[in-house]
Protein backbone atom coordinates (compact mmCIF):
# COMPACT_ATOMS: atom_id res chain seq x y z
CA UNK A 1 0.00 0.00 0.00
CA UNK A 2 1.48 3.44 -1.37
CA UNK A 3 -0.03 7.16 0.08
CA UNK A 4 -2.41 8.24 -2.24
CA UNK A 5 0.09 10.96 -4.57
CA UNK A 6 -2.24 14.24 -2.98
CA UNK A 7 -0.88 12.83 0.61
CA UNK A 8 2.61 12.63 -1.11
CA UNK A 9 2.75 16.39 -2.22
CA UNK A 10 1.41 17.39 1.02
CA UNK A 11 3.77 15.83 2.86
CA UNK A 12 6.79 16.97 0.77
CA UNK A 13 5.64 20.16 1.57
CA UNK A 14 5.40 19.96 5.38
CA UNK A 15 9.55 18.32 5.11
CA UNK A 16 11.92 21.29 7.33
CA UNK A 17 8.64 21.69 9.41
CA UNK A 18 8.73 19.27 12.12
CA UNK A 19 9.55 21.83 14.68
CA UNK A 20 6.33 23.58 14.36
CA UNK A 21 4.62 19.89 14.25
CA UNK A 22 6.29 19.11 17.40
CA UNK A 23 5.47 22.04 19.31
CA UNK A 24 1.85 21.61 18.35
CA UNK A 25 1.79 18.02 19.21
CA UNK A 26 3.33 18.36 22.49
CA UNK A 27 0.64 20.87 23.38
CA UNK A 28 -1.99 18.77 22.83
CA UNK A 29 -0.16 15.88 24.37
CA UNK A 30 0.65 17.44 27.48
CA UNK A 31 -3.57 18.81 27.82
CA UNK A 32 -5.26 15.47 26.73
CA UNK A 33 -2.98 12.84 28.33
CA UNK A 34 -2.64 12.64 31.75
CA UNK A 35 0.09 10.42 31.67
CA UNK A 36 2.32 12.75 29.84
CA UNK A 37 0.94 16.08 31.84
CA UNK A 38 2.84 14.28 34.64
CA UNK A 39 6.55 15.65 35.69
CA UNK A 40 6.62 12.67 37.48
CA UNK A 41 5.28 9.99 35.09
CA UNK A 42 6.34 11.52 31.08
CA UNK A 43 8.85 9.93 29.18
CA UNK A 44 12.33 12.25 29.76
CA UNK A 45 13.09 11.62 25.92
CA UNK A 46 9.21 12.64 25.19
CA UNK A 47 10.53 15.99 22.78
CA UNK A 48 12.86 13.49 20.76
CA UNK A 49 10.86 11.05 20.53
CA UNK A 50 7.85 12.86 19.11
CA UNK A 51 9.85 14.33 16.71
CA UNK A 52 11.17 11.39 15.48
CA UNK A 53 8.10 9.74 15.30
CA UNK A 54 6.52 13.13 13.00
CA UNK A 55 9.69 13.37 11.16
CA UNK A 56 9.68 9.43 10.03
CA UNK A 57 5.52 10.15 9.33
CA UNK A 58 6.13 13.04 7.25
CA UNK A 59 8.64 11.02 5.01
CA UNK A 60 7.12 7.90 4.85
CA UNK A 61 3.91 9.51 2.70
CA UNK A 62 6.59 12.13 1.00
CA UNK A 63 8.52 9.21 -0.21
CA UNK A 64 6.47 5.62 -1.03
CA UNK A 65 9.42 3.86 -1.17
CA UNK A 66 9.54 4.53 2.50
CA UNK A 67 5.91 3.91 3.71
CA UNK A 68 7.36 0.84 5.63
CA UNK A 69 9.58 2.67 8.11
CA UNK A 70 6.54 4.27 9.86
CA UNK A 71 5.41 0.72 10.62
CA UNK A 72 9.11 -0.41 11.80
CA UNK A 73 9.77 2.60 14.54
CA UNK A 74 5.84 2.25 15.65
CA UNK A 75 6.92 -1.28 16.81
CA UNK A 76 10.60 0.36 18.57
CA UNK A 77 8.54 3.02 20.25
CA UNK A 78 5.89 0.04 21.50
CA UNK A 79 8.73 -2.24 23.00
CA UNK A 80 10.52 0.95 24.39
CA UNK A 81 7.68 2.17 26.44
CA UNK A 82 6.63 -0.61 27.62
CA UNK A 83 9.90 -1.20 29.19
CA UNK A 84 9.85 1.95 30.52
CA UNK A 85 7.02 1.40 32.12
CA UNK A 86 4.86 3.88 29.94
CA UNK A 87 0.85 2.68 30.12
CA UNK A 88 -0.42 1.36 26.74
CA UNK A 89 -3.39 3.60 26.54
CA UNK A 90 -1.52 6.87 27.16
CA UNK A 91 1.07 5.48 24.24
CA UNK A 92 -2.20 5.21 21.98
CA UNK A 93 -3.18 8.92 23.13
CA UNK A 94 -0.39 10.63 22.26
CA UNK A 95 -0.04 8.78 19.03
CA UNK A 96 -3.70 9.61 18.22
CA UNK A 97 -2.94 13.19 19.21
CA UNK A 98 0.25 13.95 17.18
CA UNK A 99 -1.50 12.14 14.05
CA UNK A 100 -4.06 14.11 14.14
CA UNK A 101 -1.89 17.26 14.08
CA UNK A 102 -0.25 15.94 11.35
CA UNK A 103 -3.25 15.18 9.27
CA UNK A 104 -4.01 19.07 9.70
CA UNK A 105 -1.35 20.26 9.03
CA UNK A 106 -1.19 17.89 5.25
CA UNK A 107 -4.70 19.09 5.10
CA UNK A 108 -3.67 22.86 5.02
CA UNK A 109 -0.44 21.72 2.85
CA UNK A 110 -2.96 20.36 0.20
CA UNK A 111 -5.46 22.98 0.08
CA UNK A 112 -3.15 26.34 0.47
CA UNK A 113 -3.78 28.11 -3.32
CA UNK A 114 -5.40 25.11 -4.40
CA UNK A 115 -9.05 24.92 -2.86
CA UNK A 116 -10.08 22.34 -6.18
CA UNK A 117 -8.11 19.52 -4.02
CA UNK A 118 -10.88 19.09 -1.10
CA UNK A 119 -12.53 16.37 -2.93
CA UNK A 120 -9.30 14.42 -3.59
CA UNK A 121 -8.60 15.13 0.05
CA UNK A 122 -11.43 13.90 1.73
CA UNK A 123 -11.21 10.38 -0.17
CA UNK A 124 -7.54 10.32 0.86
CA UNK A 125 -8.56 10.75 4.81
CA UNK A 126 -9.79 6.80 4.52
CA UNK A 127 -6.09 6.02 3.51
CA UNK A 128 -4.35 8.39 6.00
CA UNK A 129 -6.49 6.89 8.84
CA UNK A 130 -5.94 3.73 7.81
CA UNK A 131 -2.31 4.45 7.77
CA UNK A 132 -2.48 5.84 11.28
CA UNK A 133 -4.28 2.25 12.03
CA UNK A 134 -2.48 0.27 11.37
CA UNK A 135 0.68 1.73 13.08
CA UNK A 136 -1.34 1.94 16.41
CA UNK A 137 -1.93 -1.80 15.82
CA UNK A 138 1.54 -2.43 15.57
CA UNK A 139 2.16 -0.22 18.63
CA UNK A 140 -0.39 -1.91 20.51
CA UNK A 141 1.29 -5.60 19.19
CA UNK A 142 4.88 -4.76 20.21
CA UNK A 143 3.64 -3.04 23.87
CA UNK A 144 1.50 -5.96 24.72
CA UNK A 145 4.48 -8.73 23.55
CA UNK A 146 6.87 -7.01 24.99
CA UNK A 147 5.11 -6.94 28.49
CA UNK A 148 4.28 -10.12 28.36
CA UNK A 149 7.83 -11.47 27.89
CA UNK A 150 8.30 -9.88 31.71
CA UNK A 151 7.87 -10.68 34.73
CA UNK A 152 4.44 -9.62 36.18
CA UNK A 153 4.82 -6.62 39.08
CA UNK A 154 8.37 -6.04 38.84
CA UNK A 155 8.48 -2.49 39.54
CA UNK A 156 8.41 -1.21 36.03
CA UNK A 157 5.13 0.85 36.80
CA UNK A 158 7.62 2.42 39.31
CA UNK A 159 10.16 3.33 36.42
CA UNK A 160 9.16 6.90 34.98
CA UNK A 161 8.70 8.00 38.59
CA UNK A 162 11.98 7.12 40.17
CA UNK A 163 13.70 8.92 37.15
CA UNK A 164 12.05 12.15 37.44
CA UNK A 165 13.24 11.77 41.41
CA UNK A 166 16.43 11.15 40.35
CA UNK A 167 16.40 14.64 37.60
CA UNK A 168 15.91 16.30 40.96
CA UNK A 169 11.61 16.67 40.74
CA UNK A 170 10.54 17.44 44.28
CA UNK A 171 6.92 18.60 44.25
CA UNK A 172 5.78 17.21 47.46
CA UNK A 173 1.86 16.89 46.23
CA UNK A 174 3.40 15.01 43.07
CA UNK A 175 5.50 12.97 45.15
CA UNK A 176 2.53 11.85 47.79
CA UNK A 177 -0.20 11.16 45.02
CA UNK A 178 2.63 9.02 43.25
CA UNK A 179 4.08 7.35 46.81
CA UNK A 180 0.36 6.40 47.37
CA UNK A 181 -0.19 5.29 43.72
CA UNK A 182 2.86 2.80 43.73
CA UNK A 183 2.68 2.00 47.77
CA UNK A 184 6.14 3.66 48.41
CA UNK A 185 6.95 4.92 51.09
CA UNK A 186 6.64 9.20 50.88
CA UNK A 187 9.61 9.01 54.32
CA UNK A 188 12.18 6.71 54.74
CA UNK A 189 15.73 5.14 54.52
CA UNK A 190 16.56 5.58 50.89
CA UNK A 191 19.58 5.88 49.31
CA UNK A 192 21.23 5.93 45.50
CA UNK A 193 24.02 3.99 43.86
CA UNK A 194 25.89 5.13 40.26
CA UNK A 195 27.38 2.32 38.15
CA UNK A 196 29.63 2.85 35.36
CA UNK A 197 32.21 0.44 33.33
CA UNK A 198 31.37 -2.06 30.88
CA UNK A 199 29.67 -5.02 32.37
CA UNK A 200 26.92 -2.39 34.36
CA UNK A 201 24.70 -2.93 31.92
CA UNK A 202 21.51 -5.28 32.16
CA UNK A 203 18.80 -6.49 29.95
CA UNK A 204 16.59 -4.23 29.19
CA UNK A 205 13.78 -7.26 30.23
CA UNK A 206 15.58 -7.51 33.49
CA UNK A 207 13.44 -6.89 37.05
CA UNK A 208 13.32 -3.24 37.83
CA UNK A 209 12.76 -4.46 41.58
CA UNK A 210 14.95 -6.42 43.17
CA UNK A 211 14.81 -8.18 47.09
CA UNK A 212 17.78 -8.46 48.96
CA UNK A 213 17.18 -9.43 52.32
CA UNK A 214 16.22 -6.48 54.04
CA UNK A 215 16.82 -4.14 50.94
CA UNK A 216 14.43 -3.23 48.27
CA UNK A 217 16.39 -2.25 44.69
CA UNK A 218 14.94 -0.08 42.34
CA UNK A 219 17.86 -0.50 38.83
CA UNK A 220 17.31 2.57 36.62
CA UNK A 221 18.94 2.58 33.26
CA UNK A 222 20.48 6.17 32.73
CA UNK A 223 22.07 7.34 29.01
CA UNK A 224 25.46 7.60 31.47
CA UNK A 225 25.06 4.11 33.37
CA UNK A 226 23.30 2.74 35.86
CA UNK A 227 21.62 4.03 38.78
CA UNK A 228 19.87 2.30 42.01
CA UNK A 229 17.23 3.48 44.36
CA UNK A 230 17.90 1.62 47.71
CA UNK A 231 14.65 1.28 49.95
CA UNK A 232 17.13 0.66 53.16
CA UNK A 233 14.37 -0.60 55.53
CA UNK A 234 16.53 -1.07 58.60
CA UNK A 235 20.01 -2.00 56.39
CA UNK A 236 23.14 -0.59 56.65
CA UNK A 237 25.27 1.20 52.94
CA UNK A 238 27.71 -1.79 54.09
CA UNK A 239 24.77 -4.08 53.13
CA UNK A 240 23.72 -2.14 50.12
CA UNK A 241 27.34 -2.30 48.69
CA UNK A 242 27.60 -5.97 49.59
CA UNK A 243 24.40 -6.54 47.30
CA UNK A 244 25.73 -4.37 44.65
CA UNK A 245 29.02 -6.35 44.42
CA UNK A 246 30.34 -4.90 41.36
CA UNK A 247 31.87 -6.89 37.98
CA UNK A 248 35.04 -6.74 36.86
CA UNK A 249 35.85 -3.08 35.18
CA UNK A 250 32.68 -1.76 37.43
CA UNK A 251 33.28 1.29 39.61
CA UNK A 252 30.37 2.24 41.89
CA UNK A 253 29.40 4.96 43.87
CA UNK A 254 27.33 5.20 46.72
CA UNK A 255 25.20 7.92 48.35
CA UNK A 256 25.25 8.88 52.49
CA UNK A 257 21.30 7.88 53.73
CA UNK A 258 18.15 10.54 52.83
CA UNK A 259 15.47 10.45 54.49
CA UNK A 260 12.73 10.55 51.58
CA UNK A 261 11.80 10.28 47.76
CA UNK A 262 12.07 14.12 47.47
CA UNK A 263 15.66 13.45 48.40
CA UNK A 264 16.53 11.26 45.38
CA UNK A 265 17.79 13.77 43.69
CA UNK A 266 20.20 15.18 45.60
CA UNK A 267 21.13 11.89 46.36
CA UNK A 268 22.09 10.89 43.12
CA UNK A 269 24.48 13.89 43.04
CA UNK A 270 25.99 12.71 45.93
CA UNK A 271 26.27 9.07 44.70
CA UNK A 272 28.12 10.50 41.19
CA UNK A 273 30.06 12.16 43.86
CA UNK A 274 31.64 9.10 45.18
CA UNK A 275 31.61 7.58 41.73
CA UNK A 276 34.26 10.10 41.02
CA UNK A 277 36.11 9.40 44.38
CA UNK A 278 36.73 5.71 42.37
CA UNK A 279 40.47 5.23 42.41
CA UNK A 280 40.37 2.23 39.96
CA UNK A 281 38.13 -0.13 38.49
CA UNK A 282 36.10 -3.21 40.57
CA UNK A 283 35.79 0.10 43.32
CA UNK A 284 32.80 0.26 45.37
CA UNK A 285 33.20 3.72 47.28
CA UNK A 286 30.01 5.15 49.55
CA UNK A 287 30.81 8.78 50.31
CA UNK A 288 30.65 8.76 53.90
CA UNK A 289 34.01 6.86 53.49
CA UNK A 290 35.51 9.18 50.78
CA UNK A 291 34.22 12.53 52.47
CA UNK A 292 37.50 14.52 51.25
CA UNK A 293 37.35 13.61 47.55
CA UNK A 294 33.55 14.38 47.51
CA UNK A 295 34.31 17.96 48.37
CA UNK A 296 37.53 18.39 45.75
CA UNK A 297 35.00 16.64 43.06
CA UNK A 298 32.05 19.16 43.94
CA UNK A 299 34.23 22.31 42.75
CA UNK A 300 37.07 21.05 40.59
CA UNK A 301 38.01 24.46 39.83
CA UNK A 302 38.64 25.58 43.25
CA UNK A 303 40.57 22.22 44.14
CA UNK A 304 42.44 22.76 40.88
CA UNK A 305 43.29 26.21 42.18
CA UNK A 306 44.18 24.37 45.34
CA UNK A 307 46.23 21.74 43.68
CA UNK A 308 48.53 24.14 41.72
CA UNK A 309 48.77 27.07 44.47
CA UNK A 310 49.99 24.13 47.10
CA UNK A 311 51.30 21.44 44.43
CA UNK A 312 52.85 23.87 41.80
CA UNK A 313 56.79 23.31 42.31
CA UNK A 314 55.85 19.67 42.17
CA UNK A 315 53.96 19.32 39.60
CA UNK A 316 56.60 21.10 37.13
CA UNK A 317 58.69 18.19 37.96
CA UNK A 318 59.63 15.75 35.13
CA UNK A 319 56.91 12.69 35.86
CA UNK A 320 59.16 10.24 37.58
CA UNK A 321 60.05 12.73 40.24
CA UNK A 322 56.30 14.22 40.35
CA UNK A 323 55.37 10.63 40.79
CA UNK A 324 57.38 9.39 43.35
CA UNK A 325 56.58 12.41 45.40
CA UNK A 326 53.08 12.34 44.87
CA UNK A 327 53.13 8.27 45.75
CA UNK A 328 55.50 9.13 48.71
CA UNK A 329 53.25 11.69 50.21
CA UNK A 330 49.55 9.45 49.29
CA UNK A 331 51.56 6.42 51.37
CA UNK A 332 52.55 8.31 54.23
CA UNK A 333 48.83 9.67 55.05
CA UNK A 334 48.08 6.21 54.07
CA UNK A 335 50.24 4.87 56.65
CA UNK A 336 48.73 7.32 59.66
CA UNK A 337 52.22 9.23 59.43
CA UNK A 338 54.20 6.13 59.43
CA UNK A 339 57.43 6.19 57.40
CA UNK A 340 58.52 2.92 58.01
CA UNK A 341 54.85 0.86 56.64
CA UNK A 342 55.14 3.77 54.20
CA UNK A 343 58.12 2.42 53.15
CA UNK A 344 57.34 -0.96 53.43
CA UNK A 345 54.37 0.03 50.99
CA UNK A 346 56.65 1.52 48.44
CA UNK A 347 59.31 -1.60 48.58
CA UNK A 348 62.02 1.33 49.59
CA UNK A 349 64.04 2.21 52.89
CA UNK A 350 62.52 4.45 55.42
CA UNK A 351 65.53 6.93 54.83
CA UNK A 352 64.12 7.09 51.30
CA UNK A 353 60.48 8.31 52.44
CA UNK A 354 61.86 10.50 54.49
CA UNK A 355 64.34 12.21 52.22
CA UNK A 356 61.54 12.37 49.85
CA UNK A 357 58.94 14.28 52.29
CA UNK A 358 62.09 16.74 53.15
CA UNK A 359 61.81 17.60 49.33
CA UNK A 360 58.63 17.92 48.71
CA UNK A 361 58.48 20.35 51.82
CA UNK A 362 61.13 22.11 50.37
CA UNK A 363 59.19 22.55 47.04
CA UNK A 364 55.96 23.41 48.71
CA UNK A 365 57.28 25.78 51.58
CA UNK A 366 54.46 23.68 53.79
CA UNK A 367 55.69 21.33 56.33
CA UNK A 368 53.89 17.88 57.35
CA UNK A 369 54.09 18.65 60.71
CA UNK A 370 52.39 21.89 60.82
CA UNK A 371 48.18 20.74 60.82
CA UNK A 372 46.91 23.81 58.16
CA UNK A 373 49.92 22.89 56.22
CA UNK A 374 49.31 19.43 56.20
CA UNK A 375 45.71 20.16 55.41
CA UNK A 376 46.61 21.94 52.59
CA UNK A 377 49.14 19.10 50.88
CA UNK A 378 46.15 16.76 51.43
CA UNK A 379 43.66 18.47 49.74
CA UNK A 380 45.90 19.28 46.76
CA UNK A 381 47.16 15.68 47.03
CA UNK A 382 43.74 14.64 46.58
CA UNK A 383 42.97 17.58 43.79
CA UNK A 384 45.89 15.71 42.28
CA UNK A 385 43.91 11.93 42.28
CA UNK A 386 40.92 12.83 41.26
CA UNK A 387 41.82 14.90 38.15
CA UNK A 388 40.81 18.07 39.28
CA UNK A 389 44.03 19.57 38.68
CA UNK A 390 43.27 19.10 35.48
CA UNK A 391 40.83 21.67 35.20
CA UNK A 392 43.01 24.71 34.66
CA UNK A 393 47.14 25.67 34.20
CA UNK A 394 48.73 27.57 36.60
Amino acid sequence: MAPPEILSRAARLLRGQTSVLVEKSLERIREGVSHYASPMLAPADVTERVHEALEIAVEALAVPERFLASGEHAWSVGRKRALEGTPMLAVLQAYRIGASVLWDSLVEAALKGAPEQAEPLVHAANDFWRFVARDTTIVMESHRRTLAGLARDDGRKLLPVLKALLRGHSDPMDIAATACAFDVPVAGRYAVARLDGPAVSRPAEAAVREDVGDLRLYWCALPDGQAVVAQLGDASLEELASALATGPGVRGGISPVVTGLAELGRAKELAELALGACRRDDELVLLEDRMVSGLVLARPDLAAGIAHRVLGPVLDLDPADRAALLDTLEAWLDCQGSTDRAGELLYCHRNTVLNRLRRLERLTGRLLNHPRDLVDLTLALEACRTGSADESSH
